[in-house]
């Protein structure tokens, strides 16, 4: 639009091999070959692994799929305080509580669900939980279902979903 504000005016004209932008096209391959020489020639300084018969190195902190922690009685650690749905950006948390009629523990889930499909996997929920009942150190990266049903994790799911050699009982994080 001519007299506005956001136009701005271009003095210089181009070229003919400018405006047809062969050099461009002739750097942008230039590039590309660079690259693909330099992988074909180093292997072992390639970024892409041979997956599955190679598998992934994750940091320690790594965020992978949710389970709960049990208490010595074998019953969910949670107490449906709602703090880890609170904290869930993405509210993929569905917690309904019941009363469990003990002294020592006020309530507990009856329907604790979380929907892996809306995860973000941010890890807010752990760290708003207070009594360290979810977690997201199972290790399990490999998300692939069928259905979308099967990203619903309920709480039967949830509290075996826990890694090799991992105890669901235990207190320290990782």
């Amino acid at each position: 639009m001519p007299g506005s504000v956001y136009a701005i005016p271009r003095h210089e004209r181009l070229s003919w091999w400018e405006r047809v932008y062969l050099p461009e096209i002739l750097r942008g391959l230039w590039i590309t070959s660079v690259h693909l020489l330099k992988n074909i020639v180093r292997i072992d300084r390639r970024i892409t692994i041979e997956y599955p018969d190679v598998q992934p190195t994750f940091p320690v902190g790594y965020r992978a799929e949710h389970r709960l922690m049990w208490r010595p009685d074998d019953t969910p650690r949670c107490t449906a305080c709602m703090l880890c749905a609170t904290a869930c950006p993405a509210d993929c948390i569905e917690i309904v509580a019941e009363d469990v009629g003990d002294n020592r523990v006020e309530k507990r889930p009856r329907i604790f669900t979380i929907n892996e499909l809306r995860c973000v996997f941010c890890g807010l929920c752990v760290e708003a939980c207070p009594c360290d009942a979810i977690r997201m150190d199972t290790g399990k990266f490999e998300n692939s279902a069928y259905t979308r049903q099967e990203f619903l994790y309920d709480i039967t799911k949830l509290m075996h979903n826990h890694p090799e050699g991992a105890s669901p009982y235990s207190i320290a994080l990782y």
